[in-house]
Parts: structure tokens; C-alpha cells; sequence
């Protein structure tokens, strides 16, 4: 049995077992993009298996198939987009290169998700929460990195940046038109001065960063 939601489909092989399958076209990373900050925190980098996707959570592995060709490829997705209208997936150069996608730039593709992430499901529940998704009082301020409506994408931003820099990462969860958003931050600090030290030294590294004043 399968059933269509736009260009989705999602089939059926018995219980338990569902398929998500899209159809559409895909482009690819120019090479001003190599070394740049993903949405996920990490690099891009050309040569690696990953791709960028508006909604499937990050650490999803997909298969991509060239319809024009037949070559397939598995990425990770590890970013958001594509920006453009009538695209569905964003691949790096090397991904690219593996479904024969070079010289066209942009072809229709089927991609077929293969394994959703496995990482651990933290729940957060009060309004500032730790990474394990217990409660915390709130700084004064802090630096915010990025917001997610997905605690799961939220926890791997904050998972990449705790790897990275020695500060403490947190999560703020607000409501936004009725639903939950979870905003990642990061430092502890009693001025905004403080705060904007570390905003200008995470600007240099890539990260897309801004101080807020948290409610205590």
C-alpha cells in the first residue's frame, strides 16, 4: 500500500515497516561553500557524503538516485535548504560527482531515506534545559547560535558547538505561533558586554551568532 503527499510518498511493506520516498531535482554545493558552516554546525566540505534538506533531521542517511543516469549515492544530511523553488535536496561536490550531476548541475532525482538517527531523544521539557534536558536557572546572557522547531536538530547544533569550544550550551525552549521552538545558547555571562566578547570570537569561526537577554 502507498500513499502520496505531494511528492512524498510513503509505502508500506507490512507493519511496521514504512519507506519515505521523494521525487524532484536536485543541485549541488558550488565551491565558494567548501569550508563553510553548515546548519547543523558542521563544515562542509566537498569531498564528503552529505546533503542539504528542508525538513528530514540531521544525521538521516538517504540514497540518492539520479534519475538520468541511474548512479546512486548515500549521503548524511547534515544541512537545511534547498533555496530555490521546485528543488528537494542539495548535494556536496563529491555526491555530485557519484550520481553523474557535474555537468548538468541540477537533475531529477528519487531519494529513498534509508536509517533516521539513532542518537539518543532528550526531552525538554522546562523552559532552559541542560543537553541531558534538565532544568537550569537562566544567565543573564547569552549567545544564541541557531533555533530549531525539532528538539532533535537543536540538540545536535548544541552537541557539534559543545565539541568545539569550551562553554556551556543550553537549550531555551519557547512557544512561537502555538508551537515549540528550541533555541540554542551558549556562555553564561552577567553583561552583555561579556557576552559580545564570545559572540565576535564564534563570528570568526563560522558560527551565525547574536546576544540575548534571557527573563530569571
Amino acid at each position: 500500500m502507498r500513499w502520496r503527499l505531494g511528492l512524498v510518498w510513503i509505502i508500506s511493506g507490512g507493519w511496521g515497516q514504512l519507506k519515505l520516498i521523494e521525487e524532484g531535482e536536485a543541485s549541488y554545493y558550488g565551491a565558494e561553500f567548501h569550508g563553510r558552516r553548515t546548519a547543523s554546525g558542521e563544515i562542509y566540505h566537498r569531498d564528503s557524503l552529505t546533503a542539504a534538506h528542508r525538513y528530514l533531521p540531521f544525521g538521516t542517511y538517504v540514497r540518492v538516485i539520479g534519475k538520468a543516469t541511474g548512479h546512486s549515492v548515500v549521503v548524511r544530511i547534515n544541512d537545511r535548504g534547498p533555496h530555490r523553488r521546485g528543488r528537494i535536496i542539495d548535494l556536496s561536490e563529491a555526491a555530485a560527482r557519484a550520481i553523474g550531476l557535474i555537468r548538468a548541475g541540477v537533475g531529477p532525482v528519487r531519494l529513498e531515506v534509508l536509517q533516521f538517527p539513532l542518537m539518543e531523544e532528550v526531552a525538554f521539557e522546562a523552559p532552559f534545559c541542560d543537553l541531558a534536558g534538565n532544568p537550569i536557572q537562566p544567565p543573564p546572557y547569552a549567545v544564541q547560535v541557531g533555533a530549531f522547531t525539532e528538539a532533535h536538530n537543536a540538540r545536535l547544533l548544541a552537541l557539534n558547538l559543545e565539541r568545539e569550544i569550551e562553554q556551556k550550551v543550553f537549550i531555551w525552549r519557547v512557544r512561537l505561533h502555538g508551537r515549540p521552538v528550541y533555541r540554542v545558547l551558549v556562555g553564561r555571562f552577567s553583561s552583555r558586554a561579556e557576552a559580545d566578547q564570545l559572540r565576535r570570537r564564534l563570528w570568526t569561526k563560522g558560527w551565525r551568532t547574536f546576544v540575548v537577554h534571557l527573563p530569571t
